[in-house]
């Protein structure tokens, strides 16, 4: 797969409703129009200390600066930042800070809910951190002017965190990914503006995702796990049974993914292994741990007609530690279902690192 451009130390956030991408280079946050016009947006709230050193590659990293995630939508733009969460109005101009996280720097990514039957029309997350402990762990919801509340809560002991909210209007409901071990990998099915949730399979580590796709014939996912093999796999329901199988193998853990007007996007990350012992060591690891076959991060397309499976790209991860400077990992920004044109933003890579890579998929 041939690369068109790069862009370099930008991240590509989302797309707005009519085309545009937002994008951010550290805590700048502009609009590149669909006729390809960057328009300068606003800056997030930054100390000078960090704004300097944020210049240098590995700083960046180590503070992880920078949006974490963003997402356009009908109330919106939302992203997240310092441990906080912004919206911006597109029309009015005005950045508001309306959510501070009290654990962590906020959700893998938002979802937002839109013509879902038994659904109000919202913006969704779960909270996402460490909580080795298992504490209770909540969905966020916000509906249009409305502040943010939690209609569901899993209860101390259940899981670790909430990977990710998937919308589905086939199936007439909200998945909700969890991890990461024991029982606490699982995906279970929201129904009725979650006042329902079931749990459909838990207690292997191939039931722990982080991205999934409401496809034909059930739920396309990839499993995101550092102690065994990954795969990309179908939850569909057969006999009145839900099961996963497999249907290909990956390189290693699928932390993200996106989707295309034709394609689902899944990419692999480097991570390392849960059984250093001792703080230090943990800190300064950077082998991969047994989940991961090669250290690199592999870029993977799923054409949404056959399944037919290609590979993008693969990028050699750095000789930097994980825990210290970051997972091998690609990004890539949400709402982009209108085009071919994939924009995959690359963490911890030999080449290109902190810069978008453009690929198009269009002749695949």
């Amino acid at each position: 797969m041939d690369l068109i451009k790069v862009y370099k130390k930008i991240k590509p956030l989302c797309f707005d409703l009519i085309g545009g991408m937002i994008i951010a280079k550290g805590n700048r946050v502009s609009l590149i129009e669909s006729s390809g016009n960057i328009l300068p947006l606003f800056n997030f709230p930054e100390t000078k200390l960090n704004s300097f050193l944020g210049l240098f590659s590995l700083y960046f990293r180590l503070k992880r600066l920078g949006v974490m995630t963003s997402i356009a939508t009908h109330y919106g733009v939302f992203f997240t930042y310092g441990g906080k969460i912004y919206k911006y109005d597109l029309r009015e101009k005005t950045l508001i800070d309306e959510y501070t996280f009290s654990q962590g720097r906020g959700p893998l990514k938002f979802c937002e809910i839109q013509g879902v039957p038994g659904f109000s029309d919202s913006v969704c997350f779960g909270e996402y951190f460490g909580n080795h402990k298992r504490k209770s762990i909540k969905v966020l919801q916000r509906k249009n002017g409305a502040e943010w509340f939690s209609p569901f809560e899993f209860n101390d002991g259940e899981i670790n965190h909430i990977h990710a909210l998937v919308p589905d209007v086939i199936n007439k409901c909200v998945w909700i990914l969890v991890g990461d071990f024991e029982h606490s990998a699982a995906i279970y099915m929201a129904k009725n503006d979650f006042k329902d949730v079931e749990l459909i399979v838990s207690g292997k580590q191939c039931y722990r995702a982080c991205i999934a796709f409401p496809a034909s014939g059930g739920l396309l996912y990839a499993t995101d796990t550092q102690i065994e093999n990954n795969s990309i796999r179908l939850l569909s329901k057969k006999d009145n049974k839900w099961t996963s199988d497999k249907l290909f193998d990956i390189n290693g853990s699928c932390i993200y993914g996106g989707e295309l007007k034709d394609f689902y996007i899944f990419s692999t990350s480097t991570e390392p292994s849960e059984k250093k012992q001792g703080f230090f060591k943990r800190l300064f690891d950077n082998k991969p741990a047994a989940g991961i076959i090669e250290n690199k991060s592999d870029i993977i397309s799923i054409r949404k007609s056959d399944f037919n499976f290609n590979m993008v790209a693969s990028k050699n991860k750095d000789i930097w530690p994980y825990r210290l400077f970051q997972f091998g990992t690609v990004m890539f920004p949400l709402n982009s279902e209108q085009t071919n044109i994939l924009y995959a933003y690359n963490v911890g890579s030999v080449t290109n690192d902190l810069s978008t890579e453009c690929y198009d998929l269009s002749e695949l």
